[in-house]
């Protein structure tokens, strides 16, 4: 089994910062008033990027890229979802 060193350039704090990033993104998730079947393949799309991170030899860019993406759509999802409610809300 690899032995886990964090990178000399500060790796851990990055890392921890990923974390933190990851469990906002979770909760900004759950505070969404999402349709079921949107908020179950955006559950499973940050799931995906949670599994990214911690696979063995994760790339942290990568990892970032897929959180700033994960993020983006959860963003048009809500504004997409926030749409529709507006529109049932007025006949």
């Amino acid at each position: 089994m690899p032995e886990f060193s964090p990178s000399p350039d500060g790796g851990a704090v990055a890392v921890r910062s990923l974390a933190a990033r990851l469990a906002d993104a979770r909760q900004q998730m759950a505070a969404l008033d999402l349709p079921s079947p949107l908020a179950a393949r955006l559950n499973r799309q940050f799931i995906a990027v949670c599994d990214s991170v911690k696979a063995a030899g994760a790339d942290e860019q990568a990892a970032e890229r897929r959180l700033a993406a994960f993020l983006a759509k959860l963003e048009q999802a809500n504004a997409r979802a926030a749409g529709q409610r507006n529109a049932n809300d007025n006949p």
